[in-house]
């Protein structure tokens, strides 16, 4: 076979001794035992204290805050209280939302002042001040005759309070009301976004009331502008934004789903043929594409070293003149010398190893287009593999989907908490020495209703923070949401693992049998899936736990990158860089020895560990014919996902845009449809060619188990396909054999 491709095996001592012919070895272990328990065991246990979190947080929780407005005692507008119905008031008012521009209103809706829940926004402008204009004018009347002036129906308050009592009865003014935040002092136009009244005003729009003409003013009687109800709306007027657009994208989905669901068929069916017809186009596709870049990169070399001669003609001081460019656009960079000569230099290291590749290593890339060949037949032989990634799909869904539902009861448990927010203006210089800033004080809202003497001061108010509790599970929701998180990494790669191991145990089955189909088990994927749940569920879970616990290793990094964002140094900002880029690597680099050892767990039956070691001893020793293939099936992949992502993109273009004579309706977005027919169609592809890609993996070590065992003898046959031996110049010497 050449240089490269020997007897001699390419492995050395260090990476363990090679395989040697075993009577008893059939390719799948007939006799298993339960490997890894106690990683099983502790898997279960954690199941059980993530239910215990979770029947916690369902217990506790009320998901419907996160979603809902709640006033500023935290009850939930348009739900029905036994003290309190507000079963038909679903929207929530603001009395002064120009205060809402403070940095704490942007994180979660809460502005300082007063919020109650309304059945409908305000439509109109109106003031309190309008109503104390009606009063000035009749100055002889008594009290209860000027309440016949003011028009009360106009007024929004605190539930239960009476402004018509206050003011007739209690002698309480107007001014006084608003101050105190029994009421809102003033309103505008306004629509509900996300349950909250946002006034609905252009910026720089006068704020005057068109039938009396008078300027809208604060509980202060300070004029109130269009700016300053803008800046208080900032945090929600790009939800706004997004709503009228997530609605409109909402209607096209409603009219176009069917087609979606035609077209993500259309990618499956593509992806399937794809697979199929591997076996015949794989050698021209790898071949044609290693000479593609042979030529492309040289093509490279020639025009690098044309620009780069043409730039060294160039006089010193005009190369210098040309290179200052560089903060006028990106193009001036290709006016530089040196840079056409980095790319030269680096097309040529590309040729140099091509051409190399091609020349010394030919055979063992026509070995690894065997290998993709024999993946190609293998699921044509079992066809039900293409489909089992939907069983991963679905257990995933319910994994995330529960985490999902668990965490935002777990973000909704306990009571209402309220504290005081004390912005009171005092006057008199003793009373301010002695008086106490209450301000993140907790305070009991029914009490502080209740005594007059704190409600009564304005400025002094006890408002709705957030839910919580006092108990040890309250005081730790954060740590229970991180358990949950990594409970949900932990469960995802389970499930992931056990579609692997599964597969691999399917083609497993595959390789070694003898004659084929003939000897390929009934149902070779559900024999596989019962081993893999009935002995190794714990190896399952050792090898899933590892690539959790980097994976959240990699979340927190990410965190708290985004916490010191603004707070970094370079140095801090490099380390935090280097750490994210070796933790992505570690988690490759273990994604890669998990595959492999689930590989070696569904043919042997050994524990986690072993199945490691072994296969990663296995390919070290035959590390050439590792990159070889892992590199043509990487080219496989891709060009097989960019056909399908390719053709469904302008299948999908030329339907919904109206190229196609179909009955298609208008559509406001119609790109929104064929980005997630694209999104879809590239999700589809990925679990077709993640099964072919299982399919190559697992083939290719039982098919290096294979010339280490057997040579070919009439006691040791290969279980290899005719064309396999053929590529390798060897042949067996009994003449029924692998097809």
């Amino acid at each position: 076979m050449g240089c490269c491709a020997g007897e001699k095996k390419e492995g050395d001592e260090k990476w363990g001794e090679s395989r040697t012919y075993d009577q008893q070895f059939r390719g799948i272990a007939k006799n298993r035992s339960c490997t890894d328990v106690l990683c099983c065991i502790f898997l279960f246990l954690y199941i059980a204290a993530y239910l215990i979190v979770a029947i916690f947080a369902w217990i506790n929780g009320n998901p419907l805050i996160l979603f809902y407005p709640t006033d500023s005692q935290g009850r939930i507008c348009g739900v029905r209280y036994n003290d309190l119905d507000l079963s038909n008031k679903t929207s929530l008012i603001y009395f002064d939302i120009s205060k809402c521009s403070a940095a704490v209103a942007s994180l979660k809706f809460q502005c300082p002042t007063t919020q109650v829940c309304v059945p409908d926004c305000p439509t109109t402008y109106w003031s309190y001040v309008e109503e104390e204009v009606k009063l000035s004018v009749s100055p002889g009347l008594s009290r209860a005759d000027k309440a016949d002036i003011v028009d009360w129906s106009k007024f929004i308050c605190n539930y239960g309070y009476n402004p018509l009592e206050a003011y007739r009865d209690d002698n309480v003014e107007l001014q006084t009301m608003m101050l105190e935040e029994k009421c809102v002092p003033y309103y505008v136009p306004s629509e509900a976004v996300a349950g909250r009244c946002i006034p609905m005003i252009s910026e720089g729009a006068g704020l005057i009331n068109s039938s009396t003409n008078a300027a809208i003013q604060n509980a202060a009687k300070m004029n109130i502008t269009s700016t300053n109800l803008l800046e208080g709306v900032t945090p929600i007027k790009y939800f706004l934004e997004a709503r009228s657009i997530a609605n409109k994208i909402f209607a096209d989905l409603t009219v176009v789903w069917v087609w979606i669901l035609l077209l993500m068929c259309v990618a499956a069916l593509i992806s399937f043929i794809w697979i199929v017809v591997m076996r015949w186009i794989a050698g021209p596709m790898v071949w044609i594409t290693l000479l593609t870049l042979i030529a492309v990169t040289s093509v490279g070399i020639y025009i690098s070293y044309l620009q780069w001669t043409t730039l060294k003609d160039v006089p010193e001081t005009e190369q210098d003149r040309i290179s200052n460019q560089f903060k006028s656009g990106l193009s001036a960079y290709f006016t530089m010398q040196q840079l056409w000569l980095a790319l030269m230099i680096i097309c040529s290291i590309i040729d140099f190893i091509l051409i190399v590749t091609v020349i010394f290593l030919r055979e063992r890339i026509a070995i690894a287009i065997g290998i993709i060949r024999q993946s190609s037949k293998a699921i044509d032989a079992m066809i039900s593999t293409l489909f089992y990634p939907l069983v991963s799909f679905v257990l995933i869904l319910i994994v995330v989907g529960f985490w999902a539902m668990t965490a935002l009861f777990l973000a909704s448990t306990g009571d209402p908490i309220y504290k005081y927010s004390d912005n009171r203006v005092i006057t008199n210089t003793s009373v301010a020495a002695a008086a106490q800033n209450l301000t993140g004080e907790k305070c009991n809202v029914v009490e502080f209703q209740n005594d007059t003497s704190l409600s009564s001061q304005p400025g002094l108010m006890c408002e709705f923070i957030e839910y919580g509790g006092e108990s040890v599970f309250h005081q730790n929701v954060f740590w229970l949401q991180v358990v949950e998180l990594f409970g949900m990494l932990w469960f995802m790669n389970w499930v992931l693992a056990l579609g692997q191991m599964t597969l691999a145990g399917a083609f497993c089955s595959w390789y070694w049998a003898f004659k084929k189909p003939r000897d390929v088990p009934m149902f070779a994927l559900y024999q596989s899936f019962g081993r893999a749940l009935r002995f190794h569920t714990g190896t399952l879970a050792f090898g899933s736990f590892i690539i959790a616990v980097v994976q959240l290793i990699r979340i927190m990094l990410e965190y708290i990158d985004h916490k010191l964002k603004n707070k970094q140094n370079k140095v801090a900002k490099f380390i935090m860089t280097c750490l994210k880029c070796c933790f992505w690597c570690l988690e490759s680099f273990l994604k890669f020895i998990n595959r492999n050892a689930y590989i070696m767990t569904a043919m042997y039956g050994k524990n986690f560990c072993w199945s490691a070691k072994e296969a990663f001893q296995l390919l070290m020793r035959n590390i050439l014919r590792v990159v070889i293939l892992d590199k043509m099936v990487d080219i496989i992949l891709f060009i097989g996902k960019l056909v399908v992502v390719a053709i469904m993109g302008v299948l999908s273009w030329a339907l919904f845009a109206g190229f196609l004579n179909f009955p298609i309706p208008t559509l406001n977005y119609y790109w929104m449809p064929i980005v997630i027919t694209v999104v879809a169609s590239y999700v589809i592809a990925s679990g077709f060619f993640n099964t072919f890609g299982m399919a190559a993996d697992t083939i290719f070590l039982c098919f290096l188990e294979d010339l280490e065992r057997n040579d070919g003898s009439p006691e040791k046959p290969y279980f290899m396909a005719r064309k396999l031996l053929k590529t390798l110049g060897k042949k067996n010497a009994i003449q029924e054999r692998p097809t």
